[in-house]
């Protein structure tokens, strides 16, 4: 993440919705969410997930 930071373009980051660990996380490093949409993981599963960019 950290090397990641110094080039651009800035990452986005996806966070299962239902890890509210990592979305606190993202959310306290200052992390914008741009979005929220469903994601197909496999044929049978879909998951929410949060849609993070860098802070500015």
């Amino acid at each position: 993440m950290w090397e990641a930071r110094e080039r651009p373009p800035h990452p986005v980051l996806d966070v299962a919705a239902s890890d509210p660990s990592a979305v606190a996380l993202y959310e306290r490093l200052g992390r914008e969410r741009l979005a929220t949409v469903e994601q197909r993981w496999s044929p049978e599963h879909t998951v929410t997930v949060h849609c993070y960019a860098a802070a500015g």
